[in-house]
């Protein structure tokens, strides 16, 4: 399929919201009790195959519907978001992050993911957008207080693996959300906490991207972030700092697609597929923070173009291990593109 149909991306997403099964549980027992089914520890988000995919493909249907609400399939969505974004169905999942072993659980990726989930519903118009922004909230709030709580408090070094602890990715989502939905407070401590794990980093090492099972480009993810936290001259400067001129302008390994062979039955291999995207999504959003005249701006826009004409074959094989949360990153990446008026072929 092409990457970016948007209603058979919202199809896609329908499906796992609400497949329960497989499921990877990530729970903290503490004594001998029933295994509980995920629909009972996580009655909003209990599919697609983890809690954090779950969240992030609510965003999914939350935008979609949004942009196309005049798709056959946006009915579909706000039906299930309906059901799924209820106030007493995510009292409780807020119930089981005041549980005495749950404190840590999905941090710091899900956490994000669930501020750019009710930003997005915020940021919708009509009474249903409405009642799924109030019944997020107090989840929201609490995440939040948390997300920067760990960021300022409790983080002393960046986590710079190309996995789910990404401190970059997470920051990148918080600040997007804090800034969508008029939250001061966190905006600045997003900033703060990315000024000062990133301000000073220097001569980034290219050759070491990718590892194996990355979906994340460590490297690209924060001056991604940067841009978002930088402004202009200051912004240019880190950049030329963090990856200084090369060849081609911009630290040639990054910005190569990987050559890899795929495998959407290994849910490490499929992560390269996501990768492609991630990658296109973080040079995208370089671009935009950068002037049209900068020098490296012709070398970003060319690599953003070839990762996603590498990438349009990431759904081509719809096996589970990729369609549970590859589309999310299909829809991030091109909005992205779209914004900086980047060819997604």
């Amino acid at each position: 399929m092409s990457l970016y149909q948007p209603a058979e991306l919202m199809n896609i997403s329908l499906d796992c919201v609400t497949r329960e099964f497989p499921y990877a549980l990530e729970h903290v027992f503490d004594g001998p009790t029933r295994i509980s089914r995920p629909s009972e520890l996580h009655p909003a988000f209990f599919g697609c195959f983890d809690w954090h995919s779950a969240v992030h493909n609510h965003w999914l249907l939350v935008r979609l519907q949004r942009q196309f609400p005049e798709l056959e399939t946006s009915e579909a969505a706000r039906a299930v978001l309906d059901e799924h974004l209820d106030a007493d169905v995510l009292a409780a999942e807020l119930s089981y992050f005041l549980g005495d072993h749950n404190a840590t659980f999905s941090r710091p990726y899900g956490w994000s993911w669930l501020l750019r989930l009710h930003a997005e519903a915020a940021g919708s118009s009509g009474p249903r957008a409405a009642r799924w922004t109030a019944a997020l909230q107090p989840l929201r709030d609490e995440l939040a207080g948390r997300l920067a709580r760990y960021f300022s408090t409790i983080l002393q070094f960046p986590v710079r693996t190309g996995l789910h602890g990404n401190s970059a990715f997470a920051l990148t989502l918080a600040l997007d959300a804090a800034r969508a939905t008029g939250d001061p407070e966190l905006e600045r401590d997003v900033i703060a906490s990315a000024r000062r794990m990133y301000l000073g980093d220097r001569d980034y090492p290219t050759d070491f991207e990718p590892s194996g099972g990355d979906f994340l480009s460590p490297g690209l993810t924060e001056a991604g972030l940067m841009s978002a936290v930088l402004s202009g001259q200051e912004f240019s400067g880190w950049l030329d700092s963090f990856l200084p001129e090369s060849a081609d302008g911009a630290g040639s390994n990054l910005l190569r697609p990987p050559a890899y062979a795929a495998n959407a039955a290994d849910p490490g291999t499929v992560h390269l597929n996501g990768l492609l995207l991630t990658k296109a999504w973080s040079l995208s959003r370089i671009v935009s923070a950068l002037g049209q005249e900068h020098p490296r701006r012709h070398a970003l826009v060319n690599s953003a173009s070839s990762h996603f004409a590498a990438a349009q074959k990431a759904l081509d094989d719809r096996h589970f291990h990729a369609t549970h949360w590859i589309p999310t990153f299909s829809v991030l990446a091109h909005d992205a593109a779209r914004e900086a008026g980047i060819d997604t072929v």
